[in-house]
């Protein structure tokens, strides 16, 4: 099997997986934290990742079996779609925590199909359900209320921050240590110097706030789920705002602009 592991920074790396019914057609990428108390993973994508992501780490030098925890961005199948692959691939001793928002807990559990909206112009519903849930002996959900966030915190050094509007209960994460953000569907890398949203949500406006509130957020590196990559520093210096008229295919596609990164 191919590696699809990168290496990004000295503690991060992003393994490239399949987007929904096994295409590549948008890059997803699940990203690998090294910490002294294990790997952290940041989401697991689409049904099907689990054997790629567990290769992926062996064929890097990792060991699958240090994972410790998996934080989800969210509860969409894309992302949350290979928690139970992942932890039925490692031993039963493994014990990994997932830690996911409070408000997309019970999206994730409740196991049914849900409406997302398309094009905040169209507002087109499309149908999603989330991926297979993990054994509660060895992947138990815990739910990032003040306990959840301080238990991250602590182990690892990781800080939930809410960021609702994709989902409800989406969640990006800032490693405190290297300045790291990932940042799931919550700011994306349209194009490899464009930072905006997706457009796909639950709540577009509330969307657009926490995407500012990240936007102006000071970290050192983003690493954003699809689409592309980068391991440059990113200060807040090196981002200029998007003030002027979108592009045709911004505005058909429905997309949301806040920065672009300048060289």
């Amino acid at each position: 099997m191919k590696n699809n592991l990168t290496r990004l920074t000295e503690t991060v790396s992003a393994i490239k997986t399949n987007f929904l019914f096994r295409t590549r057609l948008l890059p997803t990428h699940v990203f690998v934290l090294e910490t002294e108390n294990g790997l952290v993973l940041f989401d697991t994508g689409s049904p099907g990742s689990g054997r790629l992501i567990i290769a992926s780490l062996k064929k890097a030098g990792l060991d699958p079996g240090s994972i410790r925890a998996i934080c989800l961005s969210h509860w969409h199948r894309d992302h949350a779609g290979s928690i139970a692959e992942i932890t039925d691939l490692l031993a039963p001793e493994s014990h990994v925590e997932i830690f996911i928002g409070q408000a997309d807990l019970p999206l994730l559990t409740a196991q049914r199909v849900r409406v997302l909206r398309l094009n905040p112009f169209l507002n087109l519903p499309v149908l999603h359900r989330p991926g297979r849930l993990p054994s509660p002996s060895n992947g138990p959900l815990i739910p990032l209320d003040k306990a959840g966030c301080a238990r991250l915190d602590h182990l690892y050094g990781i800080k939930a921050i809410p960021t609702p509007g994709h989902t409800p209960g989406h969640t990006a994460y800032l490693h405190r240590e290297t300045g790291s953000l990932f940042s799931g569907c919550a700011l994306s890398l349209l194009k490899p110097h464009l930072v905006g949203l997706v457009p796909i949500f639950h709540d577009r406006q509330e969307q657009i706030r926490s995407g500012r509130r990240l936007a102006e957020l000071d970290f050192k590196y983003l690493f954003p789920v699809h689409m592309f990559l980068r391991n440059d520093e990113i200060s807040l210096e090196k981002r200029l705002p998007c003030l002027g008229k979108k592009g045709i295919m911004d505005k058909l596609i429905g997309n949301h602009l806040f920065f672009r990164i300048s060289s």
